[in-house]
């Protein structure tokens, strides 16, 4: 089963996470930014092990954090001991009930892509609050000879950051070799696929393409929805 494959890949990734920059983090100012300056309910959905519902915790009363990895959720906890606002919850975000009209905001970092989006979008379009937002990071397939160009920029800097802010990191050849198998199935959108997802079924949604194979989509729930 799918779900199971992608269960026990996170919990071996789990075993051997470490915190450093990656292309995810390099984001999450930007992913902040989007957010209201406070908030009283946010979802992190794929919240690995707690690093940025850590950072959503600083402004948030609370921050309900799911992964699907029980290993990740574990660690999460461990690391975040010092913020009681975070419930973190081992789930299947397709199985979850999601609640309506709960959250001020709902966030996903590297997750949707394992997920059928079209039909997420329907549920935390439901879930998010009159005036909510909903912002996602996700990663991206090449498509044109201009998203390939783009790696020409993308991997010195790649080298740069890994090399002075990872410099008191060493990758086990366990931690690589778990995330190698875990990539191997890994399947992509494109960013005329991502677009043409996010504003078929949330009108207004903002789409772009950033450097380290990432797209963000942001989008602002109507707060004259009844």
């Amino acid at each position: 089963m799918w779900t199971q494959k992608i269960r026990n890949d996170f919990d071996r990734i789990a075993l051997h996470e470490q915190e450093g920059w990656n292309h995810n983090s390099h984001y999450h100012n930007f992913l902040l930014k989007q957010l209201p300056a406070h908030c009283e309910n946010v979802l992190d959905i794929g919240c690995g092990t707690g690093l940025f519902s850590r950072l959503l915790a600083k402004r948030a009363d609370r921050v309900i954090a799911i992964d699907l990895s029980p290993k990740m959720i574990e660690v999460a906890k461990q690391k975040s001991r010092q913020h009681p606002k975070i419930d973190y919850q081992v789930a299947d975000i397709l199985q979850w009930e999601f609640p309506v009209k709960q959250f001020n905001a709902i966030v996903s970092i590297a997750t949707v892509h394992h997920l059928p989006l079209e039909n997420l979008l329907h549920n935390l379009q439901t879930a998010l609050k009159p005036g909510g937002k909903l912002v996602i990071l996700d990663l991206l397939e090449h498509e044109s000879i201009q998203d390939k160009m783009s790696d020409f920029l993308a991997v010195p800097l790649n080298w740069i950051f890994q090399t002075f802010k990872n410099r008191h990191i060493k990758q086990s050849p366990e931690a690589v070799a778990a995330m190698k198998e875990h990539l191997r199935t890994d399947k992509y959108v494109t960013l005329s696929q991502a677009q043409r997802i996010y504003t078929k079924s949330l009108k207004g949604a903002k789409v772009r393409k950033h450097i380290f194979w990432r797209y963000s989509a942001v989008w602002q729930k109507s707060s004259a929805i009844p």
